[in-house]
């Protein structure tokens, strides 16, 4: 689970938040408020490729679906937006649940039927009982997140014996631990501070610490820092750092025709933002109630997922793509590094079905 870059909160169980402005808007979105211009307008212009509208069908009970407020999430709120949703026969119901035990404890007792995370966050879920699927991913962190050092660490090996100010249990967490054990080293070969991680990267750009794991604005405000410098960002390992919408097995088992419709307008969504980004941006800039530079700065960072990217990076079940690679080293990642107890089967975490039906078309 994820929020914007521009935090200026410092709750350590809160994920990723936004900030201050962000977490007013996420709370007057309780209920599904929507932005101002919404309300059922259709796609104008755009090529919509294999992610044309199903035809038309009766509306069904609308899906509830939670997400903390990080843009990475806004091909549903483009979805929704440009009316996509409605066209498919669909409707979704949009909550804000920042922390992830909000979010476990929401699906565990039904109350939603779906939640924005990352994919390595499938994985704690599973672990504390709730029984999911990945039925789409929303996009991938390229450039929005990174570890920072001073010059002296000059590579990933060189971390061996530092400190780093990271948010334990996190995504970053993840993608750094996963970056040590590809350069040999292991979790208590460095000393962890934890904070959160809009916190962290300001320590680190206020000389407190000496390495630091976390986002935008501190990677573009170390890279005019003459004694510290960038080490590695998601856009150097895509793939790593993975917005997913993760959905209670039992919803995706009773309504598949609505999961796929869903998945279908989300595409749809992505394609049109692709080939309209300026409208896109003032969409979703409006929408989180952020100015515009700011919701650039951080869009600039991801790279929302058409359905047939979602197709590719999925696979199938007898030819799985990369998402559950990523999940698999989630899977083991955590479990060495304490943060879950025991392992989940990765592969049940990944609806291989749906996305693939909605991509071909076919029911």
């Amino acid at each position: 689970m994820r929020a914007s870059p521009f935090q200026v909160l410092t709750m350590s169980h809160v994920p990723r938040l936004a900030g201050a402005a962000l977490l007013a808007a996420g709370c007057a979105l309780m209920g599904c408020r929507a932005a101002p211009g919404s309300g059922g307008s259709t796609s104008s212009g755009g090529p919509l490729g294999s992610a044309e509208p199903a035809p038309a069908r009766a509306a069904a009970e609308p899906l509830k679906i939670a997400f903390n407020t990080w843009l990475g999430y806004s091909p549903l709120v483009l979805a929704k937006e440009r009316g996509f949703l409605k066209e498919g026969g669909i409707d979704v119901e949009i909550s804000i649940l920042e922390s992830m035990a909000e979010k476990n404890a929401a699906l565990l007792r039904g109350a939603i039927d779906g939640v924005g995370h990352t994919a390595d966050s499938t994985v704690t879920s599973a672990a504390a009982g709730v029984d999911g699927q990945i039925v789409y991913v929303f996009d991938l962190s390229h450039g929005a997140d990174g570890v920072l050092a001073q010059r002296s660490i000059k590579s990933i090996a060189d971390f061996k014996g530092k400190k780093v100010a990271l948010e334990p249990g996190f995504t970053g967490h993840f993608f750094f631990l996963t970056l040590l054990s590809e350069a040999g080293l292991t979790p208590t070969d460095v000393t962890v501070v934890s904070m959160d991680t809009g916190s962290a990267g300001g320590a680190f750009v206020a000389g407190k610490v000496e390495a630091a794991v976390t986002w935008e604005p501190w990677i573009g405000k170390t890279k005019a820092m003459p004694n510290a410098h960038v080490v590695v960002t998601s856009a150097d390992r895509p793939g790593l750092i993975v917005d997913v919408l993760y959905m209670n097995r039992a919803a995706v088992q009773r309504r598949p025709d609505d999961i796929q419709a869903l998945i279908r307008a989300m595409g749809r969504a992505a394609d049109w933002y692709a080939a309209n980004t300026a409208e896109g941006d003032e969409l979703i800039a409006r929408f989180w109630k952020l100015p515009l530079p700011e919701e650039k700065e951080t869009v600039a960072g991801i790279r929302f997922m058409s359905l047939p990217r979602n197709a590719e990076f999925f696979g199938t079940a007898a030819a799985p793509g990369q998402l559950l690679d990523t999940v698999r080293r989630a899977n083991d990642i955590w479990l060495k590094a304490g943060i879950t107890t025991k392992p989940v089967d990765a592969a049940s975490l990944v609806d291989f079905a749906s996305v693939n039906k909605a991509a071909s078309g076919k029911p």
